[in-house]
């Protein structure tokens, strides 16, 4: 049994806890334009895996309609195979040329082909890997028509699944302005229940203005999905981050959910807005949001502090942070990609006015101890966790307390049976016997404490 915090289901009684998110620190970049296709992005509206290849990468460049490929033996340091010959001139779903296709273009239209790191041409990708499948890579992006799916053999050539989008281009048209909206980002992943892809909606809110929401599609077979429901709306609590960040509201532009535990933890990508454009869409930076769900549709941001903020590597110039579907979770640490650009969303609109020089996009990677994404926090609070079912010979726990305490009490049958205390440690592995077994309630006391996981193991 691991618990890893914020945990919803097992707490059954909170005094004086703050859940408090890591501290991401600035870090120089590990992937960046470097072929002439990619100019002026190498961002990740796409995905980070580890496969028995390696750590691979599915990330967006150029004009935002082509997906690059790079590949890592550690995860920090990167290359770009050329792997694809690739008509440049061509829309962005006929991009590539297949291994049995013929070389050839209408009177030299599409000039000549070049060899390219591109897998496929579409927008926002998101790649989910199952290894015993006879297409073990599965992609599902924003394409011609909509929300379309692709497979792969090995990562490299990617084809379109069928004729027809999985999901038809959503639109929403604002009645006071008659502006029409198109859904674009939707992060798509699988988990136990099958497959998610968290599809942006649009509400007009009781000013006149269209925003940006969460919504959700899901699929058994990843052919078939759902119609798409809005889950998560933007209130007033995110227009006051906006505000102290000097811009006016708030949108959701993504949100990116994996599994954490018994719940799940999102990245959310916060669009703070400063105007709309007349002839285009809103003026404004992104910064990401570590938000919790007990269940994969109610949804609350951890703090009103950005886990990324669009300043912490580019400075006042930062202005959009957008990440992969979900960090990688290795035996001792966190990867947790993301990218970050020095201008800011709706610079390739026409009513844009400022000059920015040297435009770009790259990609970087946080490394945090491992499940120290969260933790309980209090310098003299309690927590109580159960009843539950206690069967193992040892408790770990992911502890940070180097000059504090925390005491676990132990209660069976609601009488006290065992108490242990761990003092001035910082560990993310520091083990006890487990001294009980079966049905518990174990109450945690904080003094200058933060847990961000507890364990029952079994040595056997």
């Amino acid at each position: 049994m691991l618990i890893l915090f914020p945990n919803d289901q097992l707490v059954s009684q909170a005094t004086n806890i703050e859940y408090r998110q890591a501290i991401i620190a600035p870090s120089d970049p590990v992937l960046s334009p470097s072929y002439h296709w990619e100019t002026p992005r190498t961002n990740l509206y796409g995905s980070v895996i580890k496969s028995a290849q390696g750590y691979e990468m599915f990330y967006q460049c150029g004009n935002a309609l082509r997906v690059g490929y790079a590949h890592s033996e550690d995860g920090i340091n990167w290359h770009k195979p050329l792997v694809n010959k690739t008509w440049l001139k061509a829309p962005a779903d006929k991009i590539l040329i297949a291994p049995d296709e013929k070389e050839t273009s209408n009177n030299n239209a599409l000039g000549t082909t070049t060899m390219t790191n591109l897998v496929a041409g579409c927008h926002m990708p998101s790649v989910i890997h199952e290894p015993n499948s006879r297409e073990p890579y599965k992609m599902f992006a924003f394409g011609d028509g909509g929300y379309r799916t692709y497979s792969s053999e090995n990562g490299k050539y990617f084809t379109d699944n069928a004729e027809e989008p999985a999901i038809a281009l959503l639109t929403y048209k604002n009645p006071t302005t008659e502006k029409v909206w198109c859904s674009d980002v939707a992060p798509c992943f699988k988990d136990k229940e099958g497959y998610t892809a968290m599809v942006k909606t649009y509400e007009v809110d009781d000013e006149g203005r269209t925003r940006r929401c969460v919504g959700k599609s899901t699929s058994n077979d990843f052919k078939q999905w759902s119609e798409t429901k809005t889950l998560w709306i933007p209130s007033k609590d995110e227009d006051r981050i906006a505000q102290a960040r000097g811009y006016h509201w708030a949108d959701f532009y993504g949100l990116c959910p994996f599994q954490y535990g018994d719940g799940y933890l999102g990245l959310l990508w916060l669009f703070e807005i400063d105007h709309e454009l007349p002839n285009g869409t809103n003026l404004g930076k992104i910064e990401i949001f570590l938000a919790y769900s007990p269940d994969g549709d109610s949804w609350r941001r951890i703090s009103d502090k950005p886990l990324i903020p669009w300043d912490l590597n580019f400075g006042a110039s930062g202005g959009m942070i957008t990440t992969p579907g979900a960090p990688v979770f290795e035996d001792t640490e966190i990867k947790l990609y993301y990218s970050d650009s020095n201008y800011e969303h709706g610079m390739y609109e026409r009513d844009y006015t400022k000059e920015v020089e040297d435009p770009t996009w790259v990609t970087r990677c946080a490394r945090l101890p491992k499940e120290r994404l969260v933790a309980a926090c209090s310098n003299s609070g309690s927590l109580q966790l159960g009843p539950m079912q206690l069967q193992g010979s040892k408790i770990r726990v992911n502890l940070a307390a180097k000059d504090g305490w925390l005491r676990l009490d132990y209660y069976t049958n609601e009488a006290l049976s065992a108490t242990q205390l761990i003092e001035n440690i910082d560990d993310t592995d520091y083990f006890l016997e487990l001294p009980v077994q079966g049905e518990t309630t174990l109450a945690l006391t904080f003094n200058q404490a933060a847990l961000y996981a507890l364990e029952v193991v079994n040595d056997g």
